[in-house]
C-alpha cells in the first residue's frame, strides 16, 4: 500500500504500540483486499458492544484500548446489552450489568458518540450522500449504501475500531464504483399476493450470500428499505442492493446479462413458515432494527385503536434509540398507558433475555434470526407481522 508519511510513522509505532496494532489491522486488510491506499472517512459504527456478545476478553482488550487511544472521527456504537441511559426496564443481573458498564466505560473514555443504536441514520450523526464510512453494523452498512450514497464495506469489530482510532479504512469494495455494481437481478412479481418486505430480504438473503441485487417490481418506502436491507444483510451477507426507480444508484446499473431471480408471495408464504413456531410468548418484541419516529407512531396508532391494555403475562416491547423516543413523545404515552415498554439503549438481540423469555414474539426477519440460534440465544421464536401481533397480544 502507499502509505502518506504520517501513516508510515503510525505504522512505525510513533504514536505508541496501541495505535501501531490500528495500523498494522488497516494495512493488513487493506494489502488482503488489494487496496492501494487508506481513505479519511466521516465516521465509525462499532458493533457488538453489548457484553452478551463481547465476553470477558473482548471487555478487558477494550479497556486495555481505552488506556492509550482516543477516536479521531465520530463514533456511534450499537445497542448495549441493557438501557444503560434509561429508566431500568430491561432486568438484567448485577454481574451483567456491572460488566457491560465497563464496556461502556472504556468505549466513552475513548470518545465514543452514546447513541446506543443500530439505526445511527436516524440520530444527529447520519453521514451525507457520498461519505466515507467504517461502518460494522451490517444493517446500517446496508442502508448507507443503498439508501443514503454513503460508501462502507462491512466491518468487523477489529477493524471498525481500528478506523475509529486512525480516522481511515482501505479503500476497496464498495468504497471502489467497480464494488457498488448489481450482480443478480432479482424480479419481484406482486400480483399473486401481498409480501412483507423482512421476509423477502431473508428468504434472498440465503441465495445471495455476498451478491448485490438489483430489484425490479417493488417500491419500498424509508422503512421498507430498512426491514429489506436488514434482512438481506443477517440471513446472507449482502452489504448493498438497488431498487429500480427508489434508491438513489440504481439508475447508473446495467443489469444485461445478469443473473435472473424471480420471487412471488407463494414462495415467501412456504419461507415464512420457516421463521417462527406455534406457541405462547412471554414477550413481544418491536424494533429490530430499532425503530424509526414513523415506524413508532404507527404502533402507537394501533395500539390506541385496540383500546386496552396488554394482557397479563406477557411483556411489549417497543425499541427505538434516544433521539426518536424524545421526538415521539405522545406515541410513546400511548404505549406506556397500554402497559407497553418502549426501550432505549438495547433491544432484544442483544439483552440476555432467554431464561426469562423462552419463548419471543417477534415482527422481524432479523430478529428471528438472531435469537433462535442457539450460540446467540436460542429461544423459540413466534413470527407475526406487527399488527397481528398487536391484535392478539392486545
Amino acid at each position: 500500500m502507499e502509505l502518506t508519511r504520517e501513516e508510515e510513522a503510525l505504522l512505525k509505532g510513533e504514536k505508541g504500540p496501541r495505535v501501531q496494532e490500528c495500523m498494522r489491522i488497516l494495512v493488513t486488510l487493506g494489502e488482503m483486499s488489494g487496496a492501494r491506499r487508506l481513505l479519511p472517512i466521516y465516521s465509525v459504527q462499532l458493533s457488538g458492544i453489548s457484553y452478551k456478545t463481547m465476553g470477558v476478553a473482548g471487555t478487558e482488550f477494550l479497556e486495555e484500548m481505552a488506556e492509550e487511544v482516543r477516536f479521531h472521527v465520530p463514533t456511534t456504537i450499537n445497542p448495549a446489552g441493557y438501557d444503560v441511559g434509561g429508566p431500568g426496564l430491561v432486568h438484567t443481573n448485577t454481574d451483567f450489568r456491572a460488566k457491560q458498564d465497563r464496556i461502556v466505560k472504556a468505549l466513552m473514555s475513548m470518545g465514543a458518540i452514546p447513541t446506543f443504536t443500530c439505526t445511527p441514520y436516524t440520530t444527529d450523526f447520519a453521514p451525507p450522500s457520498g461519505a466515507h464510512l467504517a461502518w460494522a453494523e451490517s444493517s446500517a452498512v446496508i442502508y448507507a449504501n443503498s439508501v443514503l450514497g454513503a460508501y462502507s464495506n462491512r466491518e468487523g469489530a477489529p477493524s471498525a475500531l481500528a478506523s475509529a482510532v486512525i480516522g481511515k479504512t482501505p479503500d476497496h469494495g464498495l468504497h471502489r464504483p467497480e464494488g457498488r455494481k448489481a450482480q443478480v437481478l432479482v424480479d419481484v412479481d406482486v400480483s399473486k399476493g401481498p409480501m412483507r418486505y423482512t421476509v423477502l430480504g431473508a428468504y434472498l438473503g440465503k441465495i445471495l450470500g455476498q451478491r448485490i441485487p438489483y430489484f425490479r417490481g417493488i417500491r419500498p418506502d424509508l422503512d421498507g428499505l430498512k426491514e429489506l436491507g436488514s434482512s438481506l444483510s443477517a440471513w446472507g451477507a449482502v452489504p448493498m442492493m438497488h431498487v429500480e426507480g427508489v434508491t438513489p444508484e440504481a439508475s447508473a446499473q446495467d443489469v444485461r446479462g445478469l443473473e435472473r431471480i424471480s420471487v412471488d408471495a407463494p414462495a415467501l408464504g412456504e419461507f415464512q413458515r420457516c421463521l417462527g413456531c406455534d406457541e405462547d410468548p412471554q414477550l413481544v418484541a418491536i424494533g429490530c432494527p430499532h425503530c424509526t419516529k414513523g415506524e413508532l407512531i404507527q404502533i402507537a396508532q394501533s395500539v390506541k385503536r385496540k383500546g386496552r391494555k396488554l394482557k397479563p403475562g406477557t411483556e411489549l416491547w417497543v425499541c427505538s434509540n434516544r433521539k426518536v423516543i424524545e421526538e415521539t413523545a405522545a406515541a410513546v404515552e400511548v404505549l406506556r398507558q397500554a402497559g407497553a415498554k418502549v426501550i432505549q439503549d438495547t433491544c432484544m438481540v442483544v439483552a440476555p433475555l432467554s431464561e426469562q423469555f423462552p419463548v419471543a414474539a417477534v415482527n422481524s426477519a432479523k430478529a428471528s434470526f438472531y435469537m433462535n440460534k442457539k450460540a446467540f440465544s436460542g429461544q423459540k421464536i413466534v413470527f407475526d407481522t406487527t399488527d397481528n401481533l398487536i391484535d392478539r397480544y392486545l
